[in-house]
């Protein structure tokens, strides 16, 4: 019998003298070849980690970022997707937040789970007083008259959801939205960093405090295993050659330079190190106690 992990309760930790508090929108199952899609082997590594072979349960992990001066929060979740999705706001309540406590807006890509929470039900933008943040390139894809999704492998509903969900939530952002084209600091301590494959322009954040260094890979690296095998490719990989081009700079950064590093679907809400493994890495998350 497999045990499917359970979902952490989610703690705040330090990144020098930043504070990071996952924030977690909800939870989704995906069909295990949706996140693993061009190896047949995948049902048997989840097997050894007392997984379920046929499935994926993940959270949608947001990331309030407080610098001392500024609040960032890194994506907004997945808003109306799901009837489990959608907790953001009550989410950032439980901190002592509203969405007009929050200063900026990074939205690492348009893929419906990230942007879903960026406006409310009326349409209008959820975060009032935010500057949202978001690359060029992601924007100029997912407004484009004609989306090109032909190199996705999705079915044609899930094509259908994702351009329905930038539809709604991007347009309405516009005023209050700043395109980034290079790396770049946002605030102080938060760094975006160009990490495309996965979609044209995805974002990677960096955030620095001191001497420590955490890694947000997003959904450069979606799934543990991908750290191991990072030239898996998930069925969300838009062109899926520079996606595992991408995930193999980041986790080789991470490792070179002892940085932390979590991405946005880790079961586990904490980061953790990289070591080298094989011809991938090891991920292991660290206990903040």
């Amino acid at each position: 019998m497999h045990t499917e992990a359970k979902l952490q309760t989610p703690h705040s930790f330090r990144i020098g003298k930043i504070c990071c508090s996952p924030v977690v929108d909800g939870t989704f199952t995906y069909p295990a070849n949706w996140f693993f899609r061009n190896i047949t082997d995948a049902g048997e590594e989840l097997r050894s980690r007392n997984l379920p072979s046929d499935e994926v349960t993940t959270p949608y992990s947001c990331l309030l970022v407080e610098t001392g001066r500024k609040r960032v929060l890194i994506d907004t979740g997945a808003g109306p997707l799901a009837p489990t999705t959608g907790q953001v706001l009550s989410r950032l309540q439980k901190l002592g937040l509203s969405a007009e406590d929050i200063d900026v807006v990074i939205l690492t890509h348009g893929h419906p789970d990230h942007i879903g929470g960026a406006v409310g039900a009326d349409g209008k933008p959820a975060f009032t007083n935010a500057r949202y943040v978001m690359t060029a390139n992601e924007w100029n894809f997912w407004t484009s008259d004609q989306i090109d999704l032909s190199s996705a492998s999705l079915p044609d509903d899930i094509k259908h959801l994702l351009v329905s969900f930038t539809r709604r939530a991007l347009p309405p952002i516009r005023q209050q939205l700043e395109l980034v084209e290079r790396p770049c600091e946002i605030v102080t301590g938060v760094h975006c960093i160009p990490a495309p494959g996965h979609t044209p322009g995805h974002l990677a954040i960096l955030i620095t405090s001191g001497r420590d260094q955490l890694l947000h890979a997003a959904d450069a690296v979606l799934h543990p295993l991908h750290a191991e095998h990072p030239e898996w490719q998930s069925l969300f990989d838009l062109v899926p050659d520079d996606a595992a081009t991408t995930r193999r700079k980041l986790l080789d950064r991470a490792a070179t330079e002892d940085m932390l590093l979590m991405a946005y679907h880790f079961i586990s809400l904490t980061p953790g190190k990289v070591r080298p493994k094989g011809d991938g890495w090891k991920w292991e998350p660290i206990n903040f106690g």
